[in-house]
Order: structure tokens, then C-alpha cells, then sequence
């Protein structure tokens, strides 16, 4: 879990940091302005994409643990033998002799 979580944090901050250059050098901005906004963003979107890849993953987990019983349960109900019944003898009739 950690290791996919860690990825996805990085996919976003590289990714908002790459945007955030591009844009900063596109409007003109001082190189160094560019830089120190594009790594503040680099650590803000790390955090934001490590805490969005956990909810999505717990999130993920529990839907799956939650399907994988349900199976369970309906295996178990067709494995099972039919509950036997009984039907109600009509009115007035008479069971078979020996």
C-alpha cells in the first residue's frame, strides 16, 4: 500500500510542478519566482496525492473485502441443502395405509 501511495503522491507533484513551470515561464515571471512556486507546489501536491491514493485504496479495500464476503455467503447458501418443507395436507384428507 505504501509504495502505491508514495507513487501517486509523486505522479501528482511532478505533475503540478511541471505545469506550474511552464505556466510561470509562460507569463513572464522571474526565474527564480518560477522555481520557488513550482517546489512549493511539487510539496503541496505530494501531500494532497499521498492522502487521495489512501482514502482511494482504503476505499478500494473495503468495497473488495466487503464483494469477497458476499461471494462467501452465496456459495455457502447454494452448497447448503434445500430446507425441507412440508406441504399442509388438504382438508379432510387422509393419510395413505400401511
Amino acid at each position: 500500500m505504501t509504495r502505491t501511495v508514495h507513487l501517486c503522491g509523486a505522479g501528482m507533484a511532478f505533475l503540478a510542478f511541471g505545469v506550474s513551470l511552464v505556466i510561470g515561464l509562460t507569463v513572464n515571471n522571474p526565474f527564480v519566482t518560477v522555481v520557488l512556486r513550482a517546489v512549493l507546489m511539487l510539496a503541496a501536491f505530494y501531500v494532497l496525492g499521498c492522502v487521495l491514493a489512501a482514502v482511494g485504496f482504503h476505499a478500494v479495500e473495503e468495497n473488495a473485502a466487503r464483494q469477497a464476503q458476499s461471494l462467501r455467503d452465496a456459495s455457502q447458501a447454494q452448497d447448503a441443502p434445500p430446507p425441507q418443507t412440508t406441504r399442509p395436507k388438504p382438508a379432510g384428507a387422509q393419510s395413505p395405509a400401511p
